[in-house]
């Protein structure tokens, strides 16, 4: 898979789906469907949860995509339309849920590829989302240190 071609809407990922794809995903869509949050917000790691073995596994991959505005603007754009998801749909608002694994690698992939600001506006935003809730100190934690 190519991640360049896939986060500048020219190329599809390891199923077929391009990034515009899975921008129109239902919430179900989002939420039964583990296998599309590591292509999306890429890291430079595998992933823990999900073993399909995509990642960015170059630092050249890594600068490449950091180097490409549309790339870039478009992992924004993922950032914004997994927040909106969240918003609708509070119930990741609680002690544990997988959801907050996924906020954690956003904040992450923004902070690796886009830039603290980013990273620290949607933390911010998340963090604002959740105040009042049950979510567990050590998530809250992760979420601080991505």
């Amino acid at each position: 898979m190519i991640y360049e071609d896939f986060l500048t809407l020219k190329g599809k990922d390891f199923k077929g789906r391009t990034l515009e794809d899975i921008w129109s995903f239902s919430d179900t869509e989002i939420e039964q469907t583990h296998d599309f949050i590591q292509i999306v917000f890429p890291l430079n790691k595998p992933s823990q949860s999900v073993f399909h073995g995509h990642y960015l596994d170059t630092e050249d991959l890594v600068n490449q995509i950091k180097n490409n505005k549309e790339a870039r603007n478009n992992i924004i754009k993922s950032s914004k339309w997994f927040f909106s998801f969240l918003q609708r749909n509070m119930y990741w608002n609680n002690r544990h849920d997988h959801n907050q694994l996924r906020i954690t690698r956003v904040i992450e992939c923004l902070r690796l590829l886009v830039g603290d600001d980013e990273a620290d506006n949607f933390y911010q935003s998340v963090v604002d989302l959740s105040l009042d809730s049950n979510i567990n100190k050590t998530t809250l934690k992760f979420w601080k240190n991505a």
